[in-house]
C-alpha cells in the first residue's frame, strides 16, 4: 500500500508523474481474496474482448504494474495478480485461476517481462489450455544451471536489512542503458525507479522474498519445455527482446520452444529498459499483436 509520505517523495522526483500515477491510484482499487490459505492482491480493470493477466510480487506490489495497467485497459480488460504469497508453482497457478475465475474470466493473453516473465511461463506451462497468446520480454528461459540452492539458504539466514540494498542494486543494474534520451522520458524513468526503491522498502517482506527465490528455482529446476510440451495449443507467442538485454540469449531458446513464436527485436542501446524507453512503441507492438489473435 502506497502511503502519504511515499506520494510525497514521489511528488519531489517529478510532480507531472507523481500526479499520473496518484490518479492512477484513486481510479484503480486493490482486490484480495484466498486461495490456499494465501490472501491474494490483485487488480481488475478495463474492458475489451481480449483479458491481459499480468504478474506482480518480483520487485513490489501490483501498483508498480500501473503503466501496463494504463496503457492496455482502454482496449483490453487488465487482471494484475500479486503471486509473492506463493512458494510452489502449482498453488501459485491455482490462486492464479481463483482470481481468473473470481472475475468471470475464461481465457487470457498472458504477458510478462523479466521476473514476471518467469511467472508467466511458469503459468503457461501448467495452464496453456486457458491462454490464447503469450507475450514475454526480456526475460529468461528456464535453465538449470541458473539455480543457486546456495543464494536460498543465504537469504534465509541474511537479516532483511542486509537484503534489500543487494535487490536495490540488482534493479538499478538492470535500469542502465547507454544512450541519451529525451528529458521527458528520464523523467519518467527517475520516477518510475524512485517508486521501485520505494516498494522496496515499504512492501518486501522476508516471507515474500523467499516466496519468489523458491518459484525462480522451481522454474529453472522443473519447467524445462519444448514445443512439444504443448499439445493442441493453438496460440501465438510472441517474444519481444533487446540485443543487448542480460537475457538476448534466451529469447532464441524461447522462439525454438514455443510454439508458433514470433519475435519483435528493439534497437541497442537501452538494454532491459528498452520497453519502457520506447514505452508507447512496446504497447503498440503488443496491442497488435493481441488484435491479431481475433
Amino acid at each position: 500500500m502506497i502511503d502519504r509520505n511515499t506520494l510525497e517523495f514521489l511528488r519531489k522526483v517529478s510532480p507531472a508523474e507523481s500526479e499520473r500515477f496518484r490518479a492512477f491510484l484513486s481510479s484503480h482499487e486493490e482486490r484480495r481474496l484466498e486461495a490456499d490459505g494465501r490472501k491474494i492482491p490483485y487488480y481488475a480493470c478495463g474492458a475489451g474482448r481480449k483479458t491481459l493477466l499480468t504478474f506482480a510480487g518480483g520487485w513490489g506490489g501490483i501498483e508498480l504494474a500501473y503503466e501496463t495497467v494504463l496503457g492496455f485497459e482502454p482496449r483490453n480488460r487488465v487482471v494484475v495478480v500479486d503471486v509473492s504469497a506463493h512458494d510452489d508453482p502449482e498453488t501459485m497457478g491455482r490462486g492464479v485461476n481463483r482470481v481468473l475465475d473470481a472475475e468471470h474470466v475464461d481465457r487470457v493473453v498472458v504477458v510478462g517481462q523479466s521476473l514476471s516473465g518467469i511467472i508467466g511461463q511458469s503459468y503457461f506451462k501448467r495452464h496453456y489450455r486457458r491462454v490464447d497468446g503469450l507475450v514475454l520480454t526480456n526475460t529468461p528461459a528456464p535453465r538449470k544451471e541458473r539455480s543457486k540452492k546456495w543464494a536460498l539458504l543465504l537469504l534465509k539466514l541474511l537479516p532483511l536489512g542486509w537484503i534489500k540494498p543487494l535487490i536495490r542494486r540488482k534493479a538499478t543494474r538492470l535500469q542502465e542503458f547507454q544512450k541519451e534520451i529525451a528529458p521527458e522520458v528520464l523523467e519518467r524513468r527517475r520516477f518510475a525507479m524512485a517508486l521501485l526503491s520505494c516498494m522496496v522498502d515499504t512492501s518486501w517482506t522476508k516471507n515474500n522474498l523467499l516466496n519468489i527465490l523458491k518459484l525462480a528455482f522451481a522454474f529453472n529446476e522443473k519447467d524445462g519445455y519444448t514445443v512439444d510440451s504443448f499439445p493442441g495449443w493453438m496460440g501465438k507467442a510472441l517474444i519481444v527482446t533487446s540485443p543487448d538485454d542480460p537475457y538476448y540469449k534466451d529469447a532464441g531458446l524461447l522462439l525454438k520452444n514455443l510454439p508458433n513464436a514470433e519475435k519483435y527485436e528493439f534497437p541497442p542501446g537501452f538494454g532491459h529498459t528498452a520497453p519502457q524507453i520506447h514505452r508507447d512503441l512496446f504497447h503498440k507492438v503488443i496491442q497488435e499483436f493481441i488484435d491479431r489473435l481475433e
